[in-house]
């Protein structure tokens, strides 16, 4: 039996997860087989990564706890099953 399909909503709501890398990979990798059949969710995701790539570079960042990471890679891989 194959993957689930997205739709449309669904692809739009994955666009900031993606971009943050909040997501596991087998969701990324749907993301992108969407995205390569629909060009204004890419035009979004593309605008999403430019904007977050411009506050980057002109915002000053921490980098979080590693116990505040590894409890959100354990909630990323729960989800991801």
């Amino acid at each position: 039996m194959g993957k689930k399909e997205l739709t449309k909503y669904e692809a739009l709501k994955l666009i900031t997860p993606v971009v943050d890398d909040e997501v596991c990979q087998e969701k990324k990798q749907t993301f992108f087989e969407f995205i390569e059949k629909h060009d204004d969710v890419r035009k979004q995701y593309e605008s999403t990564k430019k904007i977050k790539s411009l506050i980057c570079s002109r915002c000053p960042s921490r980098k979080a706890p590693e116990t505040l990471r590894i409890s959100i890679k354990k909630i990323i891989r729960e989800n991801c099953k």
